[in-house]
């Protein structure tokens, strides 16, 4: 999934992700193998792995897209220009409203799959699977919830739901 996510990106920010992501990994594995706190997710350890790459990728790229619109927003409301540059890049309206696009379909992507964007959102690889222990718990509820004893799932719902490997 890292490569897939880190295809075409600039060398260095593409192995600034993947030398992140062995690391986290490193950790994930030490940590669900050897806390009792981390044990629940030993049988989901791809979907951990999964979800370890994209938040990864969340804070590597899409923060910084986020924050590159964000700043677009502010420098052109309180001045009299509507391109900014940087070295040699100048941003545009244009190219904000790309970066814009990038970043709303990303979220898009988040909101379909019910991923909450705090998932994503963590220093500590701890916090990290204390937030995907949270969220399979939160998932299972709702999956329990929506399952009435005795009857099986319809096929209506399985097209409209989609759900997690947890």
């Amino acid at each position: 999934m890292i490569n897939i996510l880190t295809y075409q990106l600039p060398y260095k920010l593409t192995n600034q992700i993947y030398n992140e992501y062995q690391s986290r990994l490193k950790e994930v594995s030490y940590l669900i193998e050897n806390y009792k706190t981390y044990k629940s997710l030993i049988q989901h350890i791809n979907t951990v792995e999964l979800f370890l790459s994209l938040s990864i990728f969340h804070k590597r790229v899409i923060m910084n897209l986020d924050g590159a619109v964000k700043f677009y927003g502010t420098v052109t409301s309180k001045g009299e220009t509507d391109t900014i540059q940087i070295g040699g890049y100048k941003m545009t309206e244009d190219e904000k409203n790309k970066i814009l696009a990038v970043v709303i379909n990303y979220n898009q992507l988040l909101e379909k799959f019910s991923i909450p964007p705090t998932v994503m959102e963590y220093f500590e690889t701890r916090e990290f699977l204390k937030k995907l222990i949270v969220y399979k718990s939160e998932i299972e509820n709702v999956n329990n919830k929506q399952k009435p004893k005795g009857k099986k799932e319809s096929k209506d719902n399985e097209e409209d739901d989609f759900d997690l490997p947890f």
